[in-house]
């Protein structure tokens, strides 16, 4: 599964014109087994996945926390929920959405034309040494980036050095704690078991959180955390076979599964999410904010 990692650079972008919502949680890039002939529940998980609307009240309500406010300069690592900040803050206020990967702040400038939304910057570099100065905004923010990356504490650190002092750093990351079924059913236990052995990061990143705060010195660290029901209309529900599918050569290359073992799991747990009694719970959305003391 894929880790971001970044490549060199400096905290430096042209001024564009419209922030865009990109990809939420995922384990990496498919290795193409044979996801793309899938006609079960998953098909229409790519564009699921970049729906950044499912996570928009959760975000709205963090930054209400937060006290996002016109007038504010904001950098998102991640290029995460753009639009709302930039409305946020304002023409009096500036967003910088920052992030390693070209292709994705190519895909990203593409969506700021589109949706007309003004404000936004669009920049290139490292996560963990972004080349800006320190204490340059009122807002560090990620979503859905920490648990990717291979030294999530060092990007934390660089966030933390990148907020003003009384200003804040905030994260949203996923858990798989809560991702469940009810009835319960061996297979999509087998499966979940598969996937995480060769999930990329920290599946669990979102419990940890809170820590990762307070160990470069951020005060007056809360919580918050948010999850659900993915019912039958929805297309989520079908994630997890979605993602085994698209995984299977490195589940069984980790030896979690054998090839019959994935077969059967996969057609358990097809029929089990067809069934509309069957409940899914998801997986949690963690949030936590920090402030960085006056005195930094």
């Amino acid at each position: 599964m894929m880790r971001r990692t970044g490549s060199a650079g400096t905290l430096v972008g042209a001024r564009h014109a419209a922030p865009q919502e990109l990809p939420g949680p995922r384990p990496g890039d498919h290795d193409g087994d044979d996801a793309e002939s899938d006609t079960g529940p998953g098909t229409e998980l790519p564009s699921m996945l970049a729906d950044g609307e499912r996570h928009r009240m959760a975000t709205e309500l963090l930054f209400d926390r937060v006290g996002v406010e016109a007038g504010w300069q904001v950098l998102d690592l991640g290029c995460g929920p753009l639009d709302v900040l930039a409305e946020r803050v304002g023409s009096r206020g500036y967003v910088i959405g920052f992030d390693p990967d070209q292709e994705l702040l190519t895909a990203a400038r593409k969506a700021l034309a589109a949706r007309g939304v003004h404000g936004v910057e669009l920049a290139r570099g490292d996560f963990d040494a972004t080349g800006g100065a320190s204490g340059s905004f009122d807002l560090v923010h990620a979503r859905l980036l920490l648990g990717e990356l291979a030294r999530p504490s060092a990007t934390v650190q660089e966030m933390a050095r990148l907020a003003r002092p009384g200003g804040w750093v905030a994260v949203q990351d996923a858990d798989l704690a809560s991702w469940t079924c009810e009835p319960a059913l061996p297979g999509w236990d087998r499966l979940l078991d598969g996937i995480t052995r060769v999930w990329s990061g920290d599946p669990n990143m979102g419990r940890r959180l809170p820590q990762l705060l307070r160990a470069v010195g951020l005060v007056d660290v809360e919580v918050d955390v948010h999850a659900g029901v993915w019912p039958s209309d929805d297309p989520q529900r079908g994630l997890l076979p979605y993602l085994v599918r698209a995984h299977r050569r490195r589940i069984v290359a980790e030896g979690g599964l054998t090839e019959a073992e994935l077969d059967t799991g996969l057609a358990e747990v097809t029929e089990h999410l067809a069934r509309p009694d069957t409940l899914v719970m998801g997986w949690t959305l963690f949030q936590a904010w920090g402030r960085k003391p006056l005195d930094d």
